[in-house]
């Protein structure tokens, strides 16, 4: 029996990004001609944009219900989901909608 797997909207979006970039034969969007009016770069942006939004009010639920103001006093610091994820998020609408390519 196959195991039913959940569709995660950024994966696709970051999956639809990369075929883009190959195929426009460049490795973020910040170098390709199409980039400004790219109706999947946008879908990126968004999708990681409200991924962001809803790990921040995770992460916020869980220092709230734990009576913190901050992950760095909680015994599970290094290894929690909640804030690893977070990190996961905000790494990822750091880039911009670049398609996790980071360019300085």
């Amino acid at each position: 029996m196959l195991a039913n797997k959940v569709e995660n909207p950024i994966e696709n979006a970051l999956k639809d990004l990369k075929e883009c970039q190959a195929q426009q034969k460049v490795t973020s969007c910040i170098l390709c001609n199409h980039a400004t009016n790219c109706d999947k770069k946008e879908a990126f942006e968004q999708k990681t944009l409200q991924n962001l939004t809803e790990k921040q009010e995770s992460l916020k639920a869980c220092q709230e219900s734990k009576g913190l103001s901050s992950c760095l006093n909680c015994a599970e610091l290094l290894d929690c989901a909640v804030r690893n994820n977070y990190v996961s998020a905000v790494y990822l609408s750091m880039n911009k909608g670049n398609g996790g390519s980071f360019e300085f």
